[in-house]
């Protein structure tokens, strides 16, 4: 069995999901290539990508293909094209999956009461009637830009016209008062929850991050979740949960698998490969 890992060559890693991972199929027996986003082409071979040594593979000769964050920003749409042509159930996560459900606005009947614009007018509209309000981009990752807000003045406008300055997309969401003190990472693979663990704000921003169970009503939430990114592609995802809300997934390539191994002293990837390879 083979699996193609394909991460960026831009930057530095936002975390050790690669190397995990790669180790974790390697014990369970799989050939393991590491592919990059940037070096993605078309010939009437097919779709093929470079590894790190340079050698170029077609995607169609691996058993499962795991995208590892999105690339170059620039070139992201293109990409995901290309890769819409390699048969798409051979994907941990679906190209449509890592399109549509990744982000902010992923899972709407989930969330707490939301709006999004370009238009800073509405936005502040809505602010100034009353409560207080999460500002965010739509699709920033680690905590950025992410403020609370409490009626219009001068650093509620500053932070809704930043984020709105070049056509960019805001969003606004009713901000959940005791969701501080309640809000747990899910990491769930295939149809399972592999673990969880409480913390306040990002981690990757300097939270600090508790060991945590999640309770019935927060686990049947969180497999509700699982059932719907399921269905529609996605296999493997970081749930932000506050009963009865799921703030957002996060499908790129979320955060947590370390953490869980410090918190637990077990390195829960094993159970990631597994549920991953046995689900679809």
């Amino acid at each position: 069995m083979r699996v193609a890992l394909l991460s960026s060559d831009v930057g530095e890693p936002a975390n050790d999901n690669l190397e995990r991972l790669a180790r974790a199929f390697a014990d369970a027996g799989w050939e393991v290539a590491w592919l990059t986003h940037e070096t993605l082409a078309l010939t009437p071979r097919g779709v093929s990508a470079c590894g790190l040594d340079g050698g170029t593979v077609a995607l169609d000769g691996f058993d499962l293909v795991w995208l590892l964050g999105f690339g170059r920003r620039e070139t992201f749409l293109d990409r995901m094209h290309l890769l819409r042509l390699v048969p798409q159930d051979r994907f941990v996560n679906t190209v449509d999956a890592l399109v549509l459900l990744h982000g902010k606005l992923g899972l709407p009947e989930f969330q707490p009461e939301t709006y999004a614009s370009t238009e800073p007018a509405p936005l502040l509209r809505r602010i100034a009637s009353g409560g207080r309000w999460v500002v965010k981009p739509m699709a920033g990752s680690f905590g950025r830009d992410v403020v609370r807000v409490e009626g219009n003045g001068p650093h509620t406008e500053g932070v809704v016209q930043r984020l709105t300055a070049h056509g960019g997309y805001c969003v606004l969401q009713r901000y959940v008062p005791d969701a501080p003190t309640r809000e747990k990472r899910v990491i769930v693979a295939g149809d399972r929850i592999i673990g969880a663990y409480a913390k306040t704000g990002n981690v990757a921003a300097g939270a600090v991050p508790r060991p945590a169970e999640l309770s019935r009503k927060e686990r049947e939430l969180a497999l509700r979740v699982v059932a719907r990114l399921n269905a529609q592609g996605a296999r493997f995802a970081g749930l932000d949960l506050a009963w009865p809300y799921v703030f957002e997934a996060n499908i790129a390539n979320p955060g947590g698998l370390a953490t869980l191994e410090a918190l637990t002293g077990v390195d829960p990837t094993p159970r990631v490969v597994e549920a991953v390879t046995l689900v679809g």
